[in-house]
């Protein structure tokens, strides 16, 4: 009896709360992550990058006052897709400088929430805390929000279209993995790091037509169409790509890239036949890991899918000239979602992330940083990635995404 009135008690609606909160956990959890990241985002919204000042701002003014009459020639190095949607933004009450930010924070919280349910579908152990981690390291990544909210780059988008395309690879829905390439690749030209994966995904399952590859372009007209309607010239879908590709004539655009390794300024004197060269040694390397990727008849687990997609995409950024620093951003999420299968890759992704962050962060608040050391770290980096997940590739493992569809 004593014991009894011994014991503490707390009020009912004290213990109803308590019990309001265990029992809606995940939800408050996600709720106060999603909180966050808004608040870490509106910081940043009103830091004008030099880009926006000098380019987005001044074409976002050009299309405020064309109109959609505005979508029948080009303003900057807009694609159609992106121009319209712009041109659309344009009737809303919202700052310029916001209404970039704006559009492309949508899509981390889309990217957080595809990465969540791809984690959520392929640990059946603790699924729930684990999606809710992907979640949480994707929105609060610092490459993330600097990339949209401070920077007003739209990288993101065509990840989040990239990454989707992917996973369609995994669960042999080859069209609508070819539909979601052709929106990331109507988005922006560095969505062309997957296709050496997706060609590879042709060669070794043997599963669809390579007629398929047309579904690419023809998406990128669709998507276009506001465009043509208004008077665009119809080859501009495509060659405004190309002119892209010829605009910058350095072998490195502040990405640690390996040419970084040796005096840019005198491989830039003679950047045609460098460039040249950079491209060859690229198609190599991605030759040889394919090859061998053939004759081990590497399985399609998801794991293992991701990897390839990761090694591919991350060679392509490395080795390739004219890198600017955003463009390993989806190899950079990539990591990050293979980091729940393979921990120990953990430590690679932390200097893979300072890395970028660094080279971010010169152009960004224009800090000085040793870019001959940059590159170094980055360059081990991937050959310890290189070296570590194709072991992993080889290895006998059980496809834990089947595992937990099946369960």
């Amino acid at each position: 009896m004593q014991n009894k009135l011994l014991k503490p008690r707390i009020p009912s609606f004290e213990s109803k709360f308590l019990g309001f909160i265990e029992k809606h956990v995940m939800v408050i959890a996600v709720i106060v992550i999603s909180a966050v990241a808004i608040a870490v985002r509106a910081l940043l919204f009103d830091h004008l990058s030099i880009d926006a000042y000098n380019f987005l701002i001044p074409w976002y003014d050009t299309l405020a006052k064309k109109g959609f009459a505005g979508l029948s020639e080009p303003v900057g190095n807009y694609n159609i897709l992106y121009q319209t949607i712009i041109v659309l933004f344009t009737y809303l009450p919202i700052k310029a400088l916001h209404t970039y930010k704006l559009f492309s924070c949508v899509f981390d919280f889309l990217t957080a929430g595809l990465v969540a349910y791809i984690v959520y579908k392929s640990f059946p152990n603790r699924p729930r805390l684990k999606a809710l981690i992907a979640y949480a390291a994707v929105l609060l990544s610092p490459l993330v929000f600097l990339n949209s909210a401070c920077w007003a780059q739209c990288d993101v988008i065509y990840s989040f279209f990239c990454i989707f395309s992917v996973y369609h690879i995994y669960q042999e829905k080859y069209v609508s993995s070819l539909i979601l390439f052709g929106v990331a690749l109507t988005f922006k030209l560095q969505a062309i790091f997957i296709l050496p994966f997706l060609l590879f995904v042709y060669l070794y399952k043997k599963r669809f037509s390579i007629l398929y590859f047309l579904i690419i372009p023809a998406v990128m007209v669709v998507l276009s169409l506001p465009g043509l309607i208004m008077g665009r010239n119809f080859k501009e879908i495509f060659t405004i790509y190309l002119k892209q590709t010829s605009e910058y004539k350095s072998m490195a655009m502040n990405y640690p890239s390996f040419w970084l390794l040796f005096k840019t300024e005198g491989l830039d004197s003679f950047y045609k036949e460098f460039s040249t060269v950079a491209i060859l040694l690229t198609f190599t390397v991605l030759l040889i890991m394919m090859i061998v990727w053939l004759k081990k008849k590497v399985d399609f687990t998801l794991q293992n899918v991701l990897i390839m997609a990761f090694l591919i995409s991350y060679t392509c950024v490395l080795f390739l000239p004219s890198m600017h620093e955003r463009y390993g951003f989806i190899y950079e999420i990539l990591g990050l979602m293979l980091a729940f299968w393979f921990v120990k890759t953990i430590p690679l992704l932390v200097l893979m992330y300072l890395t970028s962050i660094a080279t971010y962060s010169i152009y960004l608040f224009q800090l000085t940083m040793n870019s001959t050391v940059l590159c170094v770290v980055n360059t081990l980096v991937y050959i310890a990635y290189v070296v570590y997940l194709n072991r992993q590739l080889f290895k006998e493992k059980p496809d834990m995404a089947l595992a937990q569809e099946q369960a």
